[in-house]
């Protein structure tokens, strides 16, 4: 038999291998189990079975390229969007339009021209790879850099 005090309350519990639970958890726990029409031990093998059996991260999606090879980009910058393309082979970012428009060596260099261009007396050094975003993950770029 097992006896544990918890929050000023003895619990004595003759199964060696119970869980104690709060209070709250018991509840949501409970409620899960009768949605389920199941009980409360087997909602929890089943929910231990569904995360046993998925990935534990799933894998990023790919970037989406361009038919040359591109990764689609681009930077918010004093509530403007500035769209880009980077490319992975030479590590270059082009900007087709708008503020820093143009193709630059770097993701910095570009990143830079479009703070230049924005407000021009400002330092413009950035680092071009946490400053310009990959359109289809969300990520930063820096989150390709490695596979480039």
């Amino acid at each position: 038999m097992l006896n544990f005090l918890n929050e000023g309350i003895l619990f004595l519990m003759t199964d060696p291998y119970a869980v104690p639970l709060d209070r709250t958890t018991h509840t949501k726990l409970t409620l899960l189990a009768d949605a389920w029409s199941t009980s409360p031990s087997e909602a929890v093998s089943r929910l231990i079975e569904h995360f046993w059996d998925s990935p534990a991260t799933p894998s990023p999606a790919p970037p989406t390229r361009g038919s040359n090879g591109s990764v689609a980009v681009h930077a918010l910058y004093e509530g403007q969007r500035i769209d880009g393309h980077f490319d992975p082979a030479t590590r270059s970012l082009t900007i087709p339009e708008g503020p820093g428009a143009g193709h630059h060596r770097t993701p910095s260099g570009a990143a830079s021209a479009v703070l230049h261009a924005l407000k021009p007396k400002i330092h413009t050094n950035r680092n071009g790879w946490s400053f310009w975003t990959v359109d289809a993950t969300g990520e930063p770029l820096q989150s390709i850099r490695a596979s480039t």
